[in-house]
């Protein structure tokens, strides 16, 4: 099986058992305080925001878009280089940037600057980017969502996962997928792209906003709060769930132990592990979901309500990849210096080591991690319980109550296997 996002596993020190009792007691604490004290009436349905005017005319302007577009471009163009023509080893660039620039430091990007990954994906090239705009396209993101699902089967289950060969198949793969449905549909990229259509269901918790062509700052709760969620958002939110959790699970003592001494092989132990989790996670979120249900239908309401699930997403994704972010986000940088693993030194500092000092903190580490699923599980109750709030169902408090405890659930999965890590 594939360690910890098909880079050699690197594990924190498993959170103390202290650290997770108190971010389990402030979880429940909280979230019956949201149930029965919080307000009664919806105050982020809209999503007012301050108007930016300077910062929208310098971010429409030619130079800045062109500035961001070749410069990610570049990066894009030099990890193709080392893919195509590197040699295979773990210090070729293009691992580090398939599974941890691109796929964890996408997160924090979204976070930040709001939607800029749809401005500035390479895949946009072939229509010039003008089918980017920060509205979201009506259709559905049910192909994102499968696409997300490839990705994570590819990097938690299939053997090989950070040689070439196995990238250079992937990369194809993603290719065809992308331009032959670009050619069928207009909006395809922003609906089946999977990095396109993380990065566009976490950007709403930032808080950036455009409205009328302008964009605003705002509180990114009510940004959250008031976005309309693309039919399909549901099963993209299960899905990034789902695979973080099995990816922790699968980094356990007892899942190694129950590997090892399976007489299945492990990456078919390892996908029948990801299916189960990713399908346990949306059965238990339809489950809470149904009550909730005011005659839309369940897919629509699981929908309506999937923008509280994005903190969580967020908020795990941190805690579990950030120190990995910090650690092999350097080392990646460092390999770019030498694309081909010909012992060139592109931009003088192949010879540098990655700064290790936030490890010499581990309980500031721990402590933060705590912090960040909590804080992640708060921000969606408050999410929810406000989506909720809009229709007549939800707002009796024990249609919320199975959405909430499922959303509890969630969260204590999560610092227990940050636990048992």
């Amino acid at each position: 099986m594939t360690p910890l996002h098909g880079i050699a596993s690197r594990s924190d020190l498993p959170l103390p058992f202290a650290a997770v009792v108190v971010g389990a007691a402030l979880v429940l604490v909280i979230t019956f305080y949201v149930l029965f004290f919080a307000w009664r009436r919806p105050r982020f349905e809209d999503g007012d925001g301050t108007p930016m005017p300077r910062l929208t005319s310098f971010v429409d302007s030619l130079g800045a878009r062109l500035v961001a577009r070749v410069g990610v471009g570049a990066v894009w163009l030099l990890a193709a280089v080392a893919l195509v023509f590197g040699v295979d080893r773990i210090d070729n660039p293009v691992v580090g940037f398939t599974y941890v620039w691109l796929w964890v430091g996408l997160v924090v990007a979204a976070v930040l600057l709001g939607r800029v990954h749809r401005f500035t994906n390479p895949l946009r090239v072939v229509d010039g980017y003008r089918q980017a705009s920060d509205a979201d396209s009506s259709g559905s993101r049910l192909p994102g969502a499968l696409a997300l699902f490839g990705f994570l089967t590819l990097e938690l289950v299939i053997p090989g996962a950070t040689t070439l060969p196995v990238l250079r198949v992937a990369a194809a793969v993603w290719l065809l997928w992308a331009l032959v449905g670009r050619g069928l549909r207009a909006d395809w990229i922003e609906r089946a792209d999977p990095f396109e259509v993380y990065a566009s269901t976490v950007a709403p918790l930032s808080p950036w906003r455009r409205r009328d062509g302008v964009i605003h700052r705002l509180n990114p709760l009510r940004n959250l709060a008031s976005w309309a969620p693309p039919a399909g958002t549901w099963a993209v939110a299960c899905v990034l769930l789902g695979g973080t959790a099995f990816d922790a699970m699968s980094n356990t003592a007892w899942w190694q132990r129950a590997a090892q001494n399976a007489s299945a092989p492990g990456w078919l132990l390892a996908g029948a592990g990801l299916v189960g989790v990713t399908a346990l996670v949306a059965g238990l979120y339809a489950l809470g979901a149904k009550a909730l249900d005011d005659g839309d239908g369940l897919a629509a309401t699981m929908d309506r309500l999937s923008p509280g699930l994005v903190p969580l997403i967020v908020g795990y994704c941190l805690a579990h990849y950030g120190t990995y972010l910090y650690l092999e986000g350097q080392r990646t940088a460092i390999w770019f210096n030498d694309p081909l693993g010909t012992g060139a030194n592109l931009f003088g500092f192949a010879e540098a080591a990655p700064n290790v000092a936030l490890f010499a903190f581990p309980s500031l580490v721990a402590w933060s991690q705590v912090l960040l699923i909590v804080a992640g599980h708060v921000v969606g109750v408050l999410v929810t319980h406000d989506v909720a709030l809009r229709r007549p169902m939800g707002r009796v408090m024990r249609h919320q109550l199975p959405l909430l405890l499922v959303m509890v659930g969630f969260t204590m999965a999560g610092l227990l296997l940050m636990f048992g890590g």
